[in-house]
This record gives structure tokens, sequence and C-alpha cells, in this order.
């Protein structure tokens, strides 16, 4: 079973995967998932956040036009 730490690993490389192939900023990532850039430049560079809840994790894989389960794959 994986642990919080190995699954932030997956979902923050599988989120900066989908978000540079689509030639991304943070900033143009997080305003179309209807966060903050700061939230989600401090969820991709740092621990210091908590796994993103179910709803922002939507958010996000809707502003990158991908299924929630991409941003899980591994």
């Amino acid at each position: 079973m994986l642990r919080n730490k190995e699954i932030k690993a997956i979902l923050v490389k599988n989120i900066k995967k989908y978000r540079t192939k689509q030639g991304l900023t943070q900033e143009q990532t997080a305003e179309q998932a209807g966060i903050t850039g700061k939230y989600l430049q401090r969820l991709e560079m740092t621990s210091q956040i908590d796994l993103p809840s179910l709803n922002v994790l939507f958010k996000i894989a809707e502003a990158l036009k991908i299924s929630p389960a991409k941003l899980l794959d591994f």
C-alpha cells in the first residue's frame, strides 16, 4: 500500500508532466482550476502541503483536460 508521501510524489510528477506537455504555466493551470498559483506552486515544489482534496484534484484534472485517474497513474 502506498503512503501519502509516495502518492503525492506520483501526483506532483503527473501534474507537472501534463501541465508542461500542454505548455501551461503553474499560474495558468491554477487559474483554470480555480485555485491560487501559490497553492499549485507549493503543491508542486514542497512537502509543506498535504495531498489536495478530491475536489481540488478534479479541478486540476479538468484544467489539464485529463481524467483525474491520470494524475494518480504510475
